[in-house]
């Protein structure tokens, strides 16, 4: 009962799920997982019990589904009983399962707490940092090409989106492009060491091939991280 409730809220945020962008809003990409959710435990269902199970209309559910279809986190079947026309059933891609089933944070910052407690050889910290840096870095360099800096921002930052990290290129003042990130993927770790900090910057740099400079941070209370290209130095005469 208590899911159809919240499911008969969510309904009449579908009739006004549509921006100026095109985006859907964060009522709709809620009442999308809760229907994610539903498909997980229980599929593979039919729109007809997908609509019994939340209390909405089969409408709202159908749009639900074409957006979690063209996401790849459901995948539809289409089963023939007899004549006439096939049944379609939805259920859990194997790709939802993983993004789902995913939470690695807390290991994260015990494996953070034990090296950085055990490993007291500064030396030794400074090749694990700089090793750490330069893996994830490999899961996007190849990816990042071209000369153009705007360029490369939006291809980095499609990368990251794809994980989940809230990242856009923005614009300062003077009309320059850089990344702002709304999220942050190594939040808890941060708050336990600012060193993280330096190591998605200079991670980003690798991938980026460009000096970074991390101009505002969401440790400090702003409302995101923004990291800017450093000014190139000027040339010197001969």
């Amino acid at each position: 009962m208590r899911f159809r409730e919240r499911a008969r809220g969510s309904d009449r945020a579908d009739s006004t799920v549509s921006t100026d962008d095109g985006r859907a809003d964060s009522m709709s990409e809620s009442s999308d997982r809760a229907l994610l959710d539903l498909i997980r435990r229980r599929g593979p269902l039919t729109v007809r019990e997908l609509t019994e199970e939340t209390g909405v209309t089969g409408t709202a559910v159908r749009n639900r589904l074409s957006r979690l279809v063209g996401s790849g986190l459901v995948e539809r079947k289409s089963l023939r009983d007899g004549r006439g026309r096939p049944k379609h059933t939805y259920q859990a891609s194997v790709e939802a399962h993983k993004r789902l089933g995913q939470n690695y944070a807390d290991l994260a910052v015990a494996l953070w707490e034990e090296m950085m407690g055990t490993v007291e050889d500064r030396k030794l910290r400074r090749v694990l940092f700089k090793r750490i840096t330069e893996r994830l870095a490999e899961m996007y360099r190849s990816q990042v090409q071209g000369e153009g800096w705007e360029g490369r921002l939006a291809q980095l930052s499609g990368l990251l989106q794809v994980r989940g990290v809230e990242v856009e290129v923005a614009r300062d003042r003077e009309d320059l492009p850089f990344l702002r990130q709304h999220s942050c993927p190594y939040y808890e770790l941060a708050e336990l060491d600012r060193a993280i900090c330096a190591l998605e910057r200079k991670m980003f740099e690798k991938v980026l091939g460009k000096g970074l400079r991390l101009s505002q941070c969401r440790l400090d209370g702003d409302r995101s991280c923004d990291f800017q290209a450093k000014p190139t130095a000027p040339a010197v005469s001969a």
